[in-house]
């Protein structure tokens, strides 16, 4: 199942919105699971508590705690960065604040089936190209690991050292090699260091710190294409 929340104090936008996914749903053959919240100290208190979320639409404009502050909670706090989130607004001026939580699509009041649909399209492709596997050889043994679970990779002593949310793991191979099967939310930023740009916490033309608080150096060739690379992930430019 795919499940879809939605989080916005106007109760009619909820009921509208739920509505437009249930039918993508009918429509596309795809089972989705709909969950609703009106305030977003709910929604982080459920997701606090382990609660499945694939994709959020989130009002920009909550009453008491913005959808801002509930999209960076949910990405500096939770560390969770596999939300897909779409962010919901009567204004259009938040591009800048919202860069660091890497939504998904932003939405203007009142929003459109059209809009709706797109927006899920999208987050089921990225969905489904997320849950694919990077096989590796360790000690004599061959094991797989989510991509959406891998932080970094860097290379020393003419090993690869996998950073992961959850451990690292070594085995033996070239950078080069490697960035030639990754997906595109992969990026080289340096002979030595590959990152899942889902993982980026903050970055500037010379440095990009990773979830976990790591920063890396971004090398001198790489700066202006890392750069590009970066902001057209972050909204989507290349789709």
């Amino acid at each position: 199942m795919y499940n879809i929340g939605i989080c916005d104090d106007e109760k009619d936008t909820c009921t509208q919105i739920a509505n437009m996914v249930y039918e993508y749903g009918r429509k596309e053959n795809v089972e989705i699971g709909v969950s609703i919240w009106n305030t977003g100290e709910a929604l982080y208190q459920d997701l606090a508590e382990r609660k499945t979320i694939d994709l959020l639409f989130l009002d920009i404009e909550l009453v008491s705690t913005s959808g801002i502050q509930i999209g960076k909670r949910i990405r500096n706090e939770l560390e969770n960065p596999d939300i897909s989130i779409a962010y919901i607004s009567s204004k259009s001026s938040y591009a800048l604040e919202l860069f660091k939580i890497h939504p998904i699509d932003f939405l203007i009041k009142p929003v459109s089936e059209r809009d709706i649909w797109d927006t899920i399209d999208e987050a089921l492709r990225l969905y489904n190209r997320s849950n694919t596997v990077f096989e590796y050889k360790a000690n004599g043994y061959s094991c797989r690991i989510p991509h959406k679970y891998i932080i970094y990779f860097y290379s020393e002593n003419k090993k690869i050292h996998m950073v992961t949310k959850d451990s690292s793991a070594q085995f033996t191979g070239k950078i080069k090699d490697i960035i030639e099967i990754l997906p595109e939310c992969f990026i080289q930023i340096h002979q030595s260091y590959i990152i899942n740009m889902n993982y980026i916490s903050e970055c500037s033309y010379e440095v990009v710190k990773m979830s976990g608080g790591v920063a890396l150096n971004i090398s001198q060739p790489y700066r202006k294409t890392v750069r590009k690379s970066i902001m057209d992930y972050a909204w989507g430019q290349d789709d």
